[in-house]
């Protein structure tokens, strides 16, 4: 079952697109953002500031980062145990997880 945006609350939504957007390889990297510096002139600021291109790092929620590390954490082969993360945290990482996993097929896949 794939995860969908309507299946989480509104703090998890955000949480989400953001994750999604960072594993899509929408972050803003220093190499993007001289580029709109150089396109954009004496603009660059406020162009960077209403981009909805990129992902600028200032503006992911802590909690996003937390819970992207906790996912690399376990991906990686981490040992935790049970009781290592609340239930909250457990719920939340496999909520994460389940968002983040590729399309299983379906209509339209040529597989």
């Amino acid at each position: 079952m794939k995860a969908e945006a309507e299946d989480f609350p509104s703090w998890s939504r955000q949480r989400l697109k953001e994750l999604r957007e960072l594993t899509g390889g929408r972050l803003c990297t220093p190499e993007q953002k001289e580029k709109c510096q150089a396109e954009d002139g004496a603009f660059a600021g406020w162009a960077c500031q209403v981009c909805r291109e990129y992902l600028r790092v200032e503006a992911i929620d802590p909690w996003t980062w937390h819970l992207l590390w906790l996912h690399r954490l376990k991906k990686a082969g981490y040992p935790f145990r049970a009781n290592d993360l609340s239930l909250e945290l457990w719920l939340l990482l496999d909520l994460v997880e389940e968002a983040l996993k590729p399309p299983q097929g379906g209509r339209g896949d040529p597989r």
